[in-house]
């Protein structure tokens, strides 16, 4: 026992001595306690909840901190909104008022499901901010408005301390760290592209594949820090997406080089060198070596835009020899050309992502990356709020309980903020005991230690050390959620208010109803409706499959917008499999090959459009194919091979050769896979194509 006691406090001594650490957890604390001494000079009639909002949006990164407060900005103007309706509709009718609430909530939380990122912490925010306001408000409908003013007045106020603080003690970092991550990306990128160059190498690039998406779901992270921080990175967020999907593009393209067969002739043999010395090139830059960007914006021709400009070039002059019969004569070297100039047209979008972050220069119109919408995730997280409210009221207005208004409110933003966690149950568990911890630690200052205290400075020294404390362990994830019920619920419980009053049971009593409503929490998420991970899971398998059948449906998708949406889906399946600790290997495999497959389908329409016939031939090809019919592929590269040698199909017999091409790279992914393609096939009929 003393032995483990001794090794958590020496985790939690080189935990706490890190510079970085300390310097954000006193940001925190000053910009708390600034936001409580403003309030009390401003006689704000809580001014505690402006601390609170302090300890919320706190973050190492001014960005996140900008862009946090903004959405929860907004999530508490919306809220207060409603709140002022939902009383205006239901004054003297609590039970109404009570399903208006729990609509609300739920509408909340299903919209947070579905957005990303500030969004859903806004989304989340305005649903719950009303179970904040009402219930305090149902005694006298009257006060209503003037309830909303005050939670509006002390989240704005605690918002502005907090950037200030920010602003005045933090350099802007979210920029270096946004054309870090991209830098980093890219090196990682291109050593992945330069190994793919090689035959064989699929079993070597699957590990880096799958560290490769993870880091990119976080680009999406990191572009929303910067721009909050500088309103110019938001003019160019759409072209960093767009290197991201470039990215995503990439990572398909280098696995399906790789794995295509050996292809031999000086054509192709001149182009994956020059390749390779390219590649090289970037990552020199990358990593450096090359010379740094001239002023003005002009890129150095030796450095990372030389090295795009010769991708580009050699992009280029891949896709004049598949179109010329001489350069590349024979199958094997027709798809290893394809697959390079696929892999280089995806690495010039990734690379340029870097142009956009140091130079603004935009090369192609930029897009917004299609994302995972999870749906029935988002119905059952929405039906979960509305449930909680419902439960939590039903257990005030039946008991009459005086403080079944501080149970609801602890209740409502606890079972809807956890609902977006991989491990809701455990997160719930963690932040009873910080309540319980924070609500022991209110008791003993409520009774010992403010009755001593006589002005402000002397308040904040004894405030200042949970508050730093708390703040340094909300930043890392094992001790995240006892450091916010501790530091939230401390805050809230002991109500430092000016003038103080001191008032046991009313403390008591507060903090009971607290730990119910976060003993439903507990409840809520482990027995009544539990977050099923497996099933989360298991839908997202699903929707994989269902993408990859649409590939195949008459409405052909946007090839972009298909791949970034199942590069997403990948990546959460990879995370919640990770989350899960359950073997990932084969699921993954599936997965990819069917965003492979189906990357190859999207391709051969795009070689075969404006020939209906040929299209639905070899599309009808690989579903028999997947059905068992081995002679299929076969045949139908033989139709091809025989329509580019008529004379009527001169123009697109290039095409035709190239699709001819493709068909045994799908034939080697539709052997490998057969099973769960047909699975993904079975969900539902195909619709033909249309002619």
């Amino acid at each position: 026992m003393i032995a483990w006691v001794l090794e958590k406090l020496i985790v939690v001594r080189d935990f706490m001595a890190r510079p970085a650490l300390l310097a954000h957890a006193a940001r925190t604390t000053l910009a708390a306690l600034l936001a409580l001494y403003l309030a009390f000079a401003l006689q704000l009639d809580t001014p505690y909840s402006a601390m609170v909002t302090v300890m919320i949006v706190s973050h190492p990164v001014q960005g996140s901190i900008l862009a946090k407060s903004l959405w929860r900005l907004g999530g508490t103007l919306l809220g207060g909104a409603a709140a002022v309706v939902l009383m205006a509709l239901a004054p003297q009718t609590p039970w109404l008022y009570l399903a208006g609430l729990a609509v609300w909530v739920g509408l909340g939380a299903a919209a947070s499901t579905l957005l990303r990122g500030f969004r859903s912490y806004g989304a989340v925010l305005a649903g719950y901010t009303v179970a904040l306001i009402l219930p305090f408000a149902v005694s006298d409908p009257n006060s209503i408005f003037l309830v909303v003013t005050r939670r509006v007045a002390v989240v704005s106020l605690g918002i502005v301390c907090s950037a200030f603080v920010s602003a005045a003690l933090v350099r802007p970092t979210a920029e270096r760290g946004l054309e870090r991550l991209l830098a980093g990306l890219l090196r990682d990128l291109v050593a992945y592209a330069r190994i793919g160059l090689d035959p064989g190498q699929g079993e070597a690039l699957r590990p880096l594949r799958n560290a490769l998406g993870a880091k990119i779901g976080a680009l999406e992270t990191a572009i929303q820090f910067a721009a909050a921080e500088m309103p110019e990175r938001a003019l160019q967020a759409t072209a960093l997406r767009e290197a991201a999907a470039g990215m995503f593009g990439a990572i398909t393209a280098a696995a399906a080089l790789t794995e295509a067969p050996p292809a031999h002739g000086p054509a192709l043999s001149a182009l994956l060198a020059e390749t390779r010395e390219a590649l090289d090139l970037a990552a020199q830059s990358l990593a450096g070596q090359a010379g740094p960007a001239q002023e003005g914006g002009a890129r150095d021709g030796a450095g990372l835009g030389g090295a795009i400009d010769r991708l580009d070039a050699l992009r280029v002059r891949t896709q004049a020899a598949l179109v010329a019969p001489e350069s590349l004569n024979d199958s094997d070297a027709l798809l290893v050309g394809d697959r390079l100039a696929d892999l280089l047209g995806e690495l010039v979008r990734a690379l340029s992502g870097l142009d956009v972050s140091r130079h603004g220069i935009v090369r192609e119109g930029p897009q917004r990356n299609a994302i995972h919408l999870d749906t029935e995730w988002a119905v059952r997280n929405g039906v979960r709020g509305a449930l909680a409210v419902m439960l939590g009221g039903a257990m005030w207005f039946e008991t009459a309980w005086p403080s079944g208004a501080m149970m609801l409110a602890g209740l409502t933003p606890n079972v809807v903020l956890l609902s977006l966690r991989e491990r809701p149950s455990s997160d719930a568990i963690h932040l009873l005991w910080g309540i319980a911890l924070g609500s022991l630690l209110g008791l003993f200052y409520l009774l010992w230690v403010l009755p001593q205290i006589t002005d402000f400075p002397l308040l904040a020294l004894w405030l200042a050390p949970p508050v730093f404390l708390a703040a340094a362990a909300m930043t890392a994830p094992p001790t995240m959620f006892y450091a916010i019920g501790f530091i939230v619920f401390f805050i809230t419980l002991l109500m430092p208010s000016n003038p103080m009053v001191y008032d046991p049971a009313f403390f008591l009593d507060s903090a009971f109803a607290t730990l119910v409503g976060a003993a439903l929490t507990v409840l809520v998420h482990r027995y009544i409706l539990p977050v099923d991970s497996r099933a989360l899971r298991r839908h997202l398998l699903s929707e994989i499959s269902a993408d990859f059948a649409r590939a195949f449906a008459a409405q052909e998708p946007e090839a972009v917008a298909w791949e970034t949406r199942m590069h997403d889906r990948m990546r959460l399946l990879a995370a919640r499999l990770r989350a899960a600790n359950v073997p990932a290997e084969l699921t993954l495999r599936n997965g990819f090959a069917a965003l492979r497959l189906g990357r190859d389908v999207l391709r051969l329409r795009f070689l075969l459009a404006g020939d209906a016939w040929a299209t639905q031939r070899v599309l009808d090809a690989i579903v028999a194919r997947i059905a068992g019919e081995r002679a299929a592929l076969a045949n139908a590269a033989l139709f091809l091979h025989a329509r580019a040698d008529l004379p009527d199909e001169a123009e697109r017999a290039a095409g035709l050769r190239r699709a001819a091409a493709l068909l045994p790279a799908v034939e080697s992914l539709a052997r490998l896979h057969r099973h769960f393609f047909r699975q993904a096939l079975s969900r539902e009929p195909l619709p033909k194509a249309s002619s």
